[in-house]
Order: structure tokens, then sequence, then C-alpha cells
């Protein structure tokens, strides 16, 4: 099933630039941070020398992953849509970062990256978006030298849940939403199938949730990233969609707003 992410440099300028800024809302709202940081600190970040960052976006993380690398370190970060390459080099220039990173447009099922040159691989939330996980999941494991590491971040995004208003259209909008923006919603439940097939040693996992109760704040930019998309797709009426988000930012504003999404980093090596 296809989502935006696969074809983000078809939508217009309005629609991806909401993916943009969600993206860059994510990369720094403080719970995701936290997640990152704890899987960054499972690396040996300071023995790295090449790293790509995979499926980068808006180079949100591949900045992140700047930050907390030696000056030695060669970072590259690609992804399959020239809009958001476009965004993150010009997001890395204004942060300083434009000589430390190289952006490159690539898809992540076959990069044009040589074999067994890099000794870190991030994927940060990509896996759910491509069409053929276990092929990018044996793409990284090409492009990874012997005794490097591949990481592995993605919503278990089956798992998502909002508690306020009316159950039935909640499950309708919640699927109209993985439908639009997530094409493998199971694929971190079923990524320990993937691993030894790829070659790869699962050596650390970070099992984490996100969940708001009382006042929203991530799930309620969800709500207004995706909805035009959402009925832009045909996935879900107008009416309903508009009606769905305004009983959620309604409980936001009550304070009995509920949501929640697990989350998984699989670090992962290779011998």
């Amino acid at each position: 099933m296809a989502d935006i992410f696969q074809s983000l440099d078809q939508l217009d300028s309005e629609k991806l630039q909401m993916v943009v800024d969600r993206l860059e809302y994510r990369g720094t709202y403080p719970a995701f941070v936290a997640m990152r940081e704890r899987y960054f600190d499972s690396l040996p970040l300071e023995q790295c020398r090449e790293v790509l960052d995979m499926g980068c976006g808006t180079g949100v993380v591949t900045r992140a992953l700047a930050e907390r690398l030696t000056d030695e370190a060669s970072l590259t970060g690609t992804d399959f849509s020239a809009g958001l390459i476009e965004v993150a080099r010009r997001l890395a220039a204004a942060e300083g970062l434009g000589g430390r990173i190289s952006f490159e447009v690539a898809d992540s099922h076959g990069t044009r990256e040589n074999q067994n040159q890099y000794d870190l691989v991030v994927m940060h939330t990509l896996l759910s978006h491509v069409t053929s996980p276990a092929q990018v999941l044996k793409e990284a494991a090409r492009v990874t030298a012997p005794g490097g590491h591949v990481v592995v971040f993605d919503g278990d995004y089956a798992s998502i849940t909002f508690g306020a208003g009316d159950p039935d259209l909640n499950d309708a909008a919640l699927q109209a939403l993985l439908k639009t923006v997530v094409a493998h919603p199971r694929a971190m439940r079923q990524f320990p199938e993937l691993v030894p097939v790829a070659g790869l040693e699962l050596v650390g996992f970070l099992p984490e949730i996100l969940a708001e109760a009382g006042k929203a704040e991530f799930f309620e930019s969800m709500l207004d990233s995706y909805r035009p998309s959402m009925v832009a797709a045909g996935h879900i009426g107008e009416e309903d969609a508009r009606r769905w988000s305004e009983t959620h930012h309604a409980a936001s504003e009550a304070g009995t707003f509920f949501g929640s999404c697990n989350f998984v980093s699989y670090i992962l090596r290779k011998p």
C-alpha cells in the first residue's frame, strides 16, 4: 500500500510544506528527541568515521548526528524526495553544518553507495514508508562495513489510538491516517523476521511509548499536518475528518485528550 511519503515530489507546495513542518516538529519534540538520544547512546558514535542516514527527509536527524559525531566523521544523508533534499541542504547550511553533511537524492531500495562503506547506517522513521522493508534492510546491510551497525527506529503505527469522542469515528479516521501516511503499519512488530535474512545480528532493542493525556501536543500537530492529505486521497470524507479533528482539538483544550503510539529502536550489527 502506497503512502504520501512514496510520492512527496508529487504533492503541491502547501502539502509538502506541511510534511516538512511535521518532520522538523518531530525532530525537536522532547519525547522524540529523548527516544533518538537513547539509541544514539547505544551506538559507538565516537568510533564512526563513515555514517549514512537513509531516508533522511529534512535532515533533522542527520543534523543531530553531526552534533554527536567527531569532526573527522563523514556524514551522508539520502532521500527519495528531491524536494526534501533541497530543504535538508538549506537547513543544514543555516545551522553551519553544510560543510559537514553531504545530502543526495537516492532510493533506499538500491542506493549508489559502495558495498561495505559505512560504519553506521541510520534509518529513522523510514522502514514503515518504503515499498519493501526487506529490500531496504538488505541494502543497508550491503553498504555497512563488517563490524558496523545499522539502527532502525520507527513507530509500531498499528498501535496508535485516540480516546476522545466517537470510538467508531476514531477507528475510521486512524485507519484513513494509516492508509495515507504509513505503507507498513506493522513493520516494527514483524521486523525481527527480516534481520537474519539480511545477514545482520540483533544486538539491542529499545521499546518506547509516546503517550499524551490531558493536553495534546505531538498528536494535535499530527491532526493538522495530515488531515488535508487524508481527504485528498479519498480515505475519509471532509466532514468526518473535520469532526474528528475538532473533537480532539476540543479535548485537548478541555484537558481530556488521550493518544498513544508505540515506537521501537532496533540496534543491528553486521558480522
